[in-house]
């Protein structure tokens, strides 16, 4: 063992991070000069306007086409777990 230094002991390998699923929404780093900041907070409420105004326009074309009353329903939050709504039907 004269020719080099004695070699280090193997680590144990860590384990892998679980992948977790994509998210909604723009993934953008947020830039630190405020006008660009301004400029794009802008900028994404102009295109949440813009697309309720569509669906809402798309909502009352298809509304007043229809001979019957057009309802709109919401999704039941993920979060919480009924089991009474699970089993029900609509009663349209």
């Amino acid at each position: 063992m004269a020719q080099g230094a004695v070699k280090g002991k193997a680590k144990p390998k860590k384990p892998a991070k679980k992948s977790v699923p994509m998210r909604k929404g723009g993934r953008i780093i947020a830039p630190k000069k405020s006008r660009i900041i301004h400029q794009q907070k802008l900028k994404k409420n102009l295109e949440v306007e813009i697309r309720k105004k569509i669906e809402h326009d798309v909502t009352q074309k298809a509304s007043s086409n229809m001979p019957k009353k057009l309802a709109l329903l919401k999704a039941p939050d993920q979060g919480k777990k009924d089991k009474g709504s699970a089993a029900g039907g609509s009663k349209a």
